[in-house]
């Protein structure tokens, strides 16, 4: 097989100018902000509704989930006296986040990565996993992915006051993500023999402990109190709390069809030399990142509701959408010599990218089946493929809008900007390597009767 490797002239012309960056990474901003349609709804109708009911005078809200991450939302709720409505403005909250956090890693990786993994990271971000669909409503996972991840990256590049600060306001929106948060400073602290890794911990228990203490009068009272879903025909269903046997909740966690990182975030499993040796600088915030989310699988895959309710994949695993696109950044411009290994990069790019699509054009198409008779057949949506929300687009047959095509244009163009090294030594490497079989070929022993 062919050893396909592009020349030093070859590699230089593969960088990404930082005009052509930023101009695209502000592109973006604006598809998401003005042309994905937006909505609050589920848990974010919830927090929107308690967080309107303070402003109007009704007192502290005591709903039982975290507001930790919302209370910055409430100066857009104060623009709804000036124009559009306060939910238009509200359910655009997470794209102001996710910006903010761009600005942050940027910040806190510049001088740490290589430039072109860096800017293919950050464009990649907004066009694949799961985190363009997380920005299009309410929910707290946008906020907790995105300053959790700003945060460990700051905590280890020597920035650990912004770092505990990010870290503890994250953790602290998304509780349950707690132990992630201790198996990634548990490990720093061992490596670094240095005790300030209590700090995050501290900071995000006692922000949890004083917003229950303020809205439910008890620091240990977190609503979640004998909270259960319906009764199915699976065996462990309508249980409360943390009563999912956890061997099943993660691997369903990964490997599911509707809910699972494998299909959702598949750049998180590839692991080939060049492109893992473009990330040796930042290995420590690779560690720090896996170590969280693999916290994160642990605890989610013992709730009840492990699947996320009624969202579009696997929403409280939002987080794996960085350091699945760091991962698939570093591969599609450092791509493997092997035409084999380059195909995997390839079909995990094209997959990665439709994901981001459906999510941010599709959404929950199709998912109706899926609540009937109090939700009894809802783990067709998980299990499934015909009734995945990644492939009920063609199964049923989705209308495309103006406004999807815009998206998939967007997704599309930018991607394959990106992975321009891996598309041009793959077709090289393809070539070459099919050339050799046919020259094989002919050169074969001719057949006799």
């Amino acid at each position: 097989m062919a050893d396909t490797t592009l020349s030093p002239q070859q590699e230089q012309a593969s960088e990404i100018p930082n005009r052509v960056g930023w101009a695209l990474l502000t592109l973006g901003l604006l598809v998401l902000f003005f042309v994905v349609p937006h909505g609050v709804e589920g848990d974010g109708r919830l927090r929107f509704d308690a967080l309107q009911s303070w402003l109007d005078g009704r007192g502290m809200p005591d709903t039982k989930y975290p507001l930790v991450g919302s209370l910055p939302a409430i100066p857009l709720m104060l623009l709804g006296h000036l124009g559009p409505s306060a939910e238009w403005w509200v359910s655009r909250y997470n794209v102001i986040v996710y910006a903010a956090g761009l600005s942050a890693l940027y910040v806190f990786l510049r001088k740490r990565l290589p430039h072109d993994v860096l800017m293919a990271f950050l464009l990649l971000l907004g066009t694949t996993a799961m985190l363009p669909n997380s920005v299009t409503g309410f929910g707290a996972e946008t906020f907790s992915a995105m300053t959790v991840a700003a945060g460990l990256a700051a905590w280890s590049t020597g920035r650990w006051k912004s770092g505990a600060l990010l870290l503890g306001v994250g953790i602290a929106n998304l509780p349950a993500s707690f132990v992630g948060l201790a198996l990634a400073m548990g490990w720093w602290a061992w490596h670094e023999k240095r005790a300030r890794a209590l700090a995050p911990l501290v900071l995000s228990a006692g922000l949890w402990f004083l917003e229950g203490t303020l809205r439910r009068k008890s620091a240990l009272s977190t609503g979640y109190e004998n909270d259960h879903g319906f009764q199915t025909l699976l065996p462990y269903s309508g249980l409360p709390g943390f009563s999912y046997p956890t061997f099943f909740g993660v691997l369903s966690l990964i490997f599911s069809f509707g809910k699972g990182l494998l299909f959702f975030t598949p750049g998180l499993f590839l692991a080939f030399g060049r492109g893992l040796d473009a990330l040796r600088s930042i290995s420590q915030v690779m560690v720090l990142w896996m170590l969280y989310l693999a916290g994160m699988v642990l605890v989610y895959g013992s709730w009840w509701a492990w699947y996320g309710g009624l969202a579009w994949g696997p929403r409280f695993l939002t987080f794996a959408s960085l350091p699945a696109a760091l991962l698939l950044a570093a591969q599609v411009r450092r791509p493997p010599r092997a035409l084999l290994a380059a195909t995997v990069v390839l079909a995990a790019l094209l997959l990665s990218v439709w994901v981001g699509i459906d999510g941010q054009a599709f959404g929950n198409f199709a998912q109706t089946t899926c609540t009937a008779n109090h939700y009894y057949l809802e783990s067709f949506c998980w299990y499934v493929p015909e009734f995945s929300v990644l492939w009920t687009p063609f199964v049923f047959r989705v209308h495309v809008s103006w406004t999807d095509f815009v998206v998939i244009a967007y997704a599309l163009g930018v991607s394959a900007y990106v992975a321009y090294p891996l598309l041009r030594h793959w077709t090289l490497t393809a070539y070459q390597d099919l050339g050799l079989v046919w020259a094989d070929y002919r050169r074969r022993t001719p057949w006799k009767f």
